[in-house]
């Protein structure tokens, strides 16, 4: 089958018109916000972990994780309202509550103690639902997730001294200036 070049420039001319629209369906359909509560949420739970004691930084990751468990409830209803097909549904939320439980099950049976240990499986398992989320419904998710899993491995074999404080900066500033990128540049 031949096309002739005014028929290839005007497919390519439609599939950058869909790309465009499913950046503007994203941006406005909350995923910025997401990444930016999250990253806020690794941001400083991470240095928490870094520079307070194991019992404090655990207080720590406990109210932001119900903080940024709120806003995103709070966010998801209100772009639930401007988006006709909603993305996020019950089934996104069984799906990380699932996934904390299975996160802690194995943390809990492999006998995982020590703290950096801990905070590297559960970056590693909170990526693991982004790519899994990015399969889904939203493929930057998805290499997000596999670019701070990479990071933060490569940060624990080699600095693992500071894999709190290089989760913290690569985890967090990436979910955190992802969302504002996309924010800014995606409308």
């Amino acid at each position: 089958m031949d096309i002739t070049r005014d028929e290839a420039e005007t497919s390519l001319a439609m599939i950058k018109q869909v790309q465009e629209q499913t950046r503007r369906a994203v941006a406005r359909g909350g995923g910025p916000y997401f990444l930016i509560i999250w990253g806020f949420v690794w941001f400083w739970g991470y240095l928490g972990s870094q520079f307070l004691p194991d019992q404090t930084a655990t207080i720590v990751w406990w109210i932001l994780s119900g903080a940024g468990t709120i806003l995103s409830v709070v966010v998801g209803g209100a772009v639930e309202k401007r988006v006709r097909r909603p993305l996020h549904d019950a089934r996104v939320g069984l799906f990380w509550l699932a996934l904390i439980v299975y996160a802690a099950l194995i943390i809990w049976i492999a006998g995982v103690s020590d703290p950096t240990r801990i905070s590297l499986v559960v970056g590693i398992f909170a990526m693991f639902g982004y790519v899994v989320m990015g399969f889904w419904l939203w493929t930057p998710l998805a290499w997000i997730g596999l670019v701070v899993t990479l990071l933060g491995s490569i940060s624990y074999v080699l600095i693992p001294g500071y894999l709190n404080l290089a989760m913290a900066i690569m985890g967090g500033g990436t979910l955190f200036f992802g969302g504002l990128y996309m924010l800014r540049h995606w409308r």
